[in-house]
């Protein structure tokens, strides 16, 4: 299966984000939702989950001065495959000036014997944000899947005038590593990225809205590492043994966020 999401933004008169162009096929759906500045979309998807073969591709690109939040329907669930087979999806993100992209999408599962390749390439400009996470559960753990995938890789770069801000490559081969080492998954079945990038903001403004993130947000199911990057902003690794906890806790620190550096219009 060949499956195509396509979207551009356009601001309008009025200073509200809409659809510019969009294009989907099957079995990919877009569902947009009312909304004051921003533009909130639901990528939706008629398919059980992603079997051996399937080639996803996501394209989005974002105009000046909008913003868009993207959410999903539903957990993606990597099925089980025979050996040598796959399935992948690319994804590539540009940002205009002054633009924001909140992209939270729902879970990663890896079903046993399933084999998954993810490419992710985002383009930033000039004062544009990026709220951006990633959860991956190692199977289904209550079914005995425990790492009884055949393998992963994940390869996520983020660039300004083509200048890498965060370059990510995850690669997990369950048979070939162990994968529940030390400084790996040890114990915990989730582990989730998240990423927030701030052009316009100042090092400092970045440095002080991380320590209060450090400060108010912690979880003892949760182990949670925060990382400030060289330039622009900050990311998160955290570890769990549920997805939807991960999942509240990137809600919330994407809320906190937008609340703290809204995308201001000239």
């Amino acid at each position: 299966m060949q499956s195509q999401l396509i979207l551009s933004t356009k601001l309008t008169k009025a200073k509200t984000t809409q659809l510019n162009n969009c294009f989907v096929s099957p079995p990919f759906k877009l569902l947009t939702l009312p909304s004051h500045h921003q533009l909130k979309a639901i990528q939706m998807s008629s398919s059980p989950g992603l079997l051996a073969g399937d080639r996803l591709s996501i394209q989005i690109q974002l105009a000046k001065n909008t913003d868009l939040a993207l959410s999903t329907q539903a957990f993606t669930r990597v099925q089980s495959m025979n050996l040598g087979e796959w399935a992948e999806q690319h994804s590539h993100f540009i940002l205009g000036e002054n633009s924001r992209l909140f992209y939270l999408p729902h879970p990663l599962v890896l079903h046993k014997d399933s084999e998954f390749k993810q490419i992710t390439q985002i383009e930033m400009a000039n004062h544009s944000q990026l709220i951006y996470g990633e959860v991956i559960a190692i199977g289904r753990v209550l079914n005995q899947e425990k790492f009884a995938f055949r393998s992963f890789s994940s390869y996520l770069k983020i660039t300004h005038h083509q200048r890498p801000l965060l370059l990510d490559r995850i690669q997990w081969h369950p048979k070939k590593m162990d994968l529940t080492a030390l400084s790996q998954m040890e114990d915990f079945s989730h582990q989730g990225t998240f990423i927030y990038l701030n052009l316009a903001a100042e090092t400092l403004t970045l440095k002080k809205q991380l320590s209060e993130l450090q400060q108010t947000f912690s979880d003892p199911n949760l182990l949670i590492g925060f990382s400030l990057l060289n330039e622009g902003g900050f990311t998160l690794r955290v570890l769990g043994h549920r997805a939807e906890t991960i999942e509240k806790l990137f809600l919330q620190l994407g809320e906190t966020l937008c609340e703290s550096f809204p995308c201001d219009l000239p």
